[in-house]
């Protein structure tokens, strides 16, 4: 079962949406956005699409923590 994260940011002018892998792989971002705008109660909205990675999330959130600590 799937369940799309959709975050109502209207108020700020878009709308969030999370998609992981295999999500992305059955929706297609132009129909959601068409279905999630018609919803929408202004014109002037957008839907932003946050998309999961190909790599391991542990792995290159150690490497960023290191980069960022200077401990190289």
């Amino acid at each position: 079962m799937v369940i799309l994260e959709i975050i109502n940011r209207q108020k700020n002018g878009y709308f969030e949406v999370w998609l992981t892998n295999e999500e992305q792989q059955l929706y297609s971002r132009s129909e959601l956005s068409a279905l999630i705008l018609s919803q929408a109660d202004t014109e002037k909205c957008r839907v932003m699409f946050f998309l999961s990675g190909s790599e391991e999330l542990l792995p290159n959130t150690e490497k960023l923590l290191i980069m960022n600590s200077g401990c190289r």
